[in-house]
């Protein structure tokens, strides 16, 4: 899909350049499904492309990867590069993405300092027959560079493509709307893009529900009310990167009165950790997440849900969930860990053990199964399950064991045997850099990062790909938390921590 892409421009945009146009900002699609604001000043000057002592090798090779992401416009990048002042655009404003309805149409905007620069810019381009000759249509100039449309008048220039493949002269009568656009008619003009102009950050995100296709929006609001507004269902992101680390605050804008609903539904189904489980898992454990719910209830707001609902009812396994749910009350803790992670425990307080009499009754279904499915007892209040095949029993294909019982008050689900009774030896959880902000949360979860060398096998690589990939070698961990249940916090941490990861990515 060439929309996902679009950030590949953007980034071409990096040089400086200055003036004083009307506001370009008004040629945003009103209609817009998501808008992304990227702070050029700022990013050029962590990534070491700005100012007089800018690296030329670092120029060079970024250069080389705008070109590699913009098939077909090698040729406007590199004139842009050669003498930014000259491009004619104003590179020291923001620079807009923006995205429609199901993420059909997509674009780029840049404000036009010097329409006469830019014009003689892309007369060279078409001189090369690297582009259309410039044509003029309602106000605007525009052209074709590849498989993007390419216009502009003196305030604003689009570069805008769509996922159908559409010849780009399609799209110039919707270019040029955008362009006339003026105060007030644009998203410029709404309380969501003011909202989006009082964050800081290198990158604000505004987006909706609405940007989604409708096949990854309706597993997502199953069950919810046809009433629902997807585009009242919003949020406004910031991205910053600070050396050592990159952080990302989302903060949720519902105005939808059927999604407001849900959500407080959610949080009265949930609380704040305790952080009991802190203490239970050893601070190089490779994946962990906790939350605390209140069982029951818990078990009936996700089964709102009709596939969640229709997968408890229908399941291969006979089991009362509702009364296992129902019996857990208070902090619940994932773990992932072994050589490819794939080892996992999962534990929640319970006020009472009465559910796992219903495994008894699965014995004699176990019995008949002629060999292929085995459930017997293990310890004095758990059981060990086995299959040669775990679709048999609506699970996961292939050769699957598990271990399920109530242990000191906790239940526990696992695929490894060892993990029920371990103990911690050394550094626990608790005493990682993050371990202080568990408790109180209403969500929390960290993800080792340092085994994306492995996974990537760096070494083997070579050229202009190895050295992007290196920077995911320079991962340490993350960690996505949330206070309220809503906004979220999102930090990507790096070994070294005198590095900032713009930076990091461009010196590889």
């Amino acid at each position: 899909m060439k929309l996902k892409y679009l950030y590949i421009p953007v980034l071409a945009l990096f040089m400086a350049a200055c003036g004083s146009t009307p506001d370009y900002r008004n040629a945003i699609p009103a209609k817009s499904a998501a808008v992304v604001a990227l702070d050029i000043n700022s990013m050029s000057e962590k990534s070491g492309l700005s100012g007089a002592n800018a690296d030329k090798d670092v120029l060079a090779r970024f250069e080389k990867m705008v070109k590699s992401g913009l098939s077909g416009s090698e040729a406007l990048v590199e004139k842009i590069f050669r003498d930014a002042t000259e491009s004619g655009l104003g590179l020291k404003e923001k620079i807009y993405l923006f995205m429609g309805e199901q993420a059909k149409i997509g674009g780029l905007l840049v404000k036009v300092t010097d329409s006469d620069k830019l014009e003689e810019l892309l007369e060279a381009l078409t001189k090369q027959q690297l582009c259309l000759p410039l044509k003029e249509a309602d106000g605007c100039e525009w052209t074709v560079i590849g498989d993007w449309l390419l216009a502009y008048n003196d305030g604003a220039l689009v570069l805008v493509s769509d996922n159908k493949g559409s010849d780009p002269k399609s799209l110039v009568r919707q270019a040029s709307m955008w362009l006339r656009q003026k105060d007030g008619e644009g998203f410029s003009a709404s309380d969501d893009f003011r909202s989006m102009e009082q964050k800081k950050g290198d990158i604000v995100l505004w987006s909706s529900l609405e940007v989604l296709p409708h096949e990854a929006v309706y597993p997502l609001t199953m069950g919810i009310s046809a009433e629902m507004r997807l585009k009242d269902v919003k949020a406004v992101s910031t991205i910053d990167f600070t050396n050592g680390k990159t952080v990302m605050d989302v903060e949720m804008m519902v105005t939808d009165k059927v999604m407001k609903g849900v959500l407080e539904k959610k949080q009265q189904v949930t609380d704040r950790i305790k952080g009991s489980y802190l203490d239970m898992f050893p601070s190089n454990t490779q994946f962990w997440a906790t939350a605390n719910i209140k069982g029951g209830e818990f078990y009936n707001f996700i089964c709102g849900n009709p596939s969640v609902r229709r997968y408890f009812e229908k399941s291969m396994i006979p089991l009362d969930f509702g009364s296992i749910f129902s019996a857990i009350s208070g902090d619940v803790a994932l773990s992932m860990s072994g050589k490819d992670g794939k080892d996992f425990i999962a534990f929640a307080d319970v006020t009472n053990d009465d559910f796992l009499k219903s495994f008894e009754t699965l014995k004699s279904m176990a019995a008949l199964s002629g060999g292929q499915v085995l459930l017997r007892n293990h310890g004095d209040n758990g059981y060990e399950f086995k299959t040669v095949d775990g679709s048999l029993v609506g699970l996961t294909p292939g050769y699957l064991e598990l271990w399920i019982g109530v242990n000191n008050g906790k239940l526990y689900v696992t695929n490894k045997e060892s993990l029920i009774d371990r103990r911690v030896l050394g550094l626990s959880l608790r005493n990682r850099t993050w371990g202080k902000r568990v408790e109180g949360q209403r969500f929390f979860m960290v993800s080792d990062l340092t085994s994306l060398d492995r996974l990537l096998d760096l070494k083997k690589l070579k050229g202009s790909m190895a050295s992007v990939l290196a920077f995911f070698g320079g991962l340490d961990y993350l960690t996505v938390e949330s206070a309220d249940g809503s906004n979220v916090r999102i930090e990507i941490m790096m070994k070294d921590k005198n590095k900032n990861p713009l930076g990091a990515l461009l010196n590889n």
